[in-house]
């Protein structure tokens, strides 16, 4: 298998994990499920998708997945403050909430947000076996919020014999987490499970370079589950919970004198799912039957002190309900069809607002060819139902062609997304700047489309890869004073991402990306948050037959911002992090990281602190 495959953090196979030593490993080719809702080869995907494994994770020793996504070619992640505090992604340009968030299947993003976007402030690695990022428009398969592409997260499902661990680590501001893990399997059933306690001093969420010197903390407690039984040789049954409580203390904005002492965010947030898969006629029918719920809570507490703004002691809450029957018909060996029907239905309410709710139905259809195992079509197609705005049909298709002779493989995707209304744009009361909702809302749409080249040199040693992308959006929401929401703007975005692995020893993998990427709104001006330019570099050295070292250089271009109180560009920065592990023996590992390196002082949102040179350690014990 091409070892690009199996070690590039953009493109990584499933890991063999929980096998014993004496175990015979097989080479397996690397498989993704997000780009079709059903296992196939990563190289038979059409889409520009990446997959970071759990081995890359635990190379780098991060605390949260937003840190992860940070390398991510296509992918912005900004966050206001240190652990805890509001994160967002952006992809390939699109606005943060056109990015659809899935837990193991589950729709995670938040409906009592405004945008109803997902806040990644809080989801940290715990039990997750790989991450796999979709890029472009994805509603025929996903529905709304897939305007931009999709983010999936897949927790671990437990393999070989049983087996436990515990981690503990602490460093720099005043930081410690403690963590227990168990997985495996056991005639036809299998688990996986994790719990752990992060908690951290912080630094000031308002950035102390501007005379804010109050250190905001954050706490974090998360439970991550999954467990599966095969009840029968047919019947497969899968259960996934998955619960976060985080209390953060912010400042009362981003700036001069916006320390806040009494100012914090309670979280709680639950996400769970059932799904029971059933084969008839020996496999040629497969049928999926999932139903998942989405449970976010927000508690926001403030005293009125002295300078104070404003005060905030709101709640908030978000749910939904999901129930989707998923088909597979194999037609053929070169012919596959997938179709099914969705329902989902979500709330969202606060101390101030009653619920709101939303329905939507969807009907979706996707047929997949491969000709010659070198030409692998896919066309699909989706109808959604609002309850509020009614129908919109989306489409998708995707080209893959193999050329296995010289090691290409060339790709191209096209199709239109949408993202309804949220909740709070359709029903959002009236306040003291007039009216805020507006149930006469369109949905925003997209289309895109990207083409691509994979191509290996000198057995397989090196390892290059190209896209070219492209995305108009229509009828974006924004708000406008005096008048609510409304449909306002339209948006373009291009660019290019390119990726490089170079194996010049087997102990030395060499990997760099750079993604160009080139936003205008309706006036042409560049999209805020967003840098043209970006790129990383990794460097994996297996320094003994124990030790590991992984160094990380991620750099930033310039952004620009407007808000309340800046409009500016941002400096551009480089940010050096540097990981190492030791197997001390066959139960106890020690390992070690150190962020920012070269102790650089940056920004990624005006007014607000970011981490200084900062050290961490810790050891594993597995069992």
């Amino acid at each position: 298998m091409n070892p690009f495959l199996r070690a590039f953090p953009l493109f990584f196979t499933f890991p063999l994990t929980g096998l014993a030593a004496d175990e015979p490993v097989t080479d397996l080719e690397p498989m993704v499920v997000t780009a079709a809702r059903t296992p196939i080869p990563l190289r038979e995907t059409g889409s520009s998708i990446t997959v970071i494994s759990a081995e890359d994770i635990a190379r780098r020793r991060l605390f949260t997945v937003a840190d992860v996504l940070r390398n991510v070619p296509g992918l912005d992640v900004v966050q206001a403050g240190g652990l805890g505090r509001q994160t967002s992604v952006f992809m390939r340009g699109a606005n943060s909430n056109q990015t659809l968030v899935l837990i193991d299947g589950i729709e995670v993003n938040d409906p009592s947000t405004p945008g109803a976007a997902f806040d990644f402030a809080n989801l940290t690695v715990d039990n997750i076996e790989r991450i796999e990022i979709l890029r472009g428009p994805q509603s025929t398969l996903y529905g709304s919020d897939a305007i931009g592409g999709v983010i999936h997260i897949i927790t671990k499902q437990g393999q070989g014999k049983p087996s436990a661990g515990f981690s503990a680590e602490g460093g720099s501001y005043g930081s410690w987490k403690l963590m227990g893990t168990a997985s495996g399997t056991h005639d036809r059933l299998r688990w996986s499970a994790s719990a752990s306690h992060l908690s951290s001093n912080g630094f000031s969420a308002a950035d102390d370079r501007l005379g804010n010197g109050e250190d905001d903390g954050y706490d974090n407690t998360t439970v991550s589950a999954r467990g599966g039984w095969r009840a029968l040789d047919n019947l497969d049954l899968d259960a996934v919970v998955r619960f976060q409580h985080s209390k953060a203390d912010l400042d009362s904005c981003g700036g001069p004198a916006c320390d806040d002492p009494d100012y914090t965010q309670e979280t709680n947030q639950v996400y769970v799912r059932g799904q029971g898969t059933l084969d008839l006629f020996d496999q040629f029918w497969r049928q999926t039957l999932r139903i998942s719920y989405n449970h976010n809570e927000k508690k926001f507490r403030d005293k009125a002190n002295p300078g104070d703004f404003f005060v905030d002691t709101s709640n908030w809450r978000g749910e939904k309900f999901k129930l989707d029957w998923q088909n597979t018909l194999d037609l053929a060996d070169w012919d596959t069809l997938l179709f099914g029907i969705t329902t989902e239905t979500e709330w969202m309410n606060s101390n101030e607002i009653d619920t709101l709710s939303a329905t939507i139905n969807g009907y979706y259809g996707e047929n997949r060819l491969k000709i010659l195992d070198r030409f692998i079509t896919t066309a699909g197609i989706r109808l959604d139902d609002h309850d509020q705005f009614g129908d919109k049909l989306t489409w998708r298709i995707t080209q893959a062609v193999l050329i296995p002779e010289t090691g290409t493989k060339l790709r191209g995707s096209y199709g239109k997304g949408f993202k309804a209304p949220s909740l709070y744009q359709l029903f959002g009361p009236s306040g003291a700047f007039g009216p805020v909702g507006n149930p006469g809302l369109k949905p925003e749409t997209s289309i895109g489309w990207d083409v691509g080249v994979d191509q290996s040199f000198l057995g397989d040693r090196v390892y290059l890869s190209a896209s070219y992308f492209h995305n108009d959006f229509s009828n974006l929401i924004d708000f406008q004073f005096g008048n609510g929401y409304q449909n306002l703007d339209k948006a373009r975005t291009n660019g290019v991402e390119t990726a490089v692995e170079v194996r010049p020893w087997d102990i030395l993998t060499l990997r760099g990306t750079y993604t160009y990427t080139n936003t205008e709104d309706n006036e042409e001006n560049q999209l805020l948050r967003r840098p043209r330019h970006k790129g990383s570099f990794d460097a994996d050295i297996q320094v003994t037959e124990k030790g590991h070292l992984h160094v990380n250089v991620l750099v930033v271009g310039s952004r620009r911002f407007s808000s309340f109180a800046y409009r500016e560009a941002l400096d551009p920065y480089v940010l050096v992090n540097l990981a190492g592990s030791y197997q001390l023996t066959r139960y106890l590992s020690l390992y070690g990281r150190i962020d920012n390196a070269l102790d650089m002082e940056y920004a990624e949102i005006p007014g607000y602190g970011t981490s200084r040179v900062a050290g961490y350690g810790g050891f594993r014990l597995s069992f």
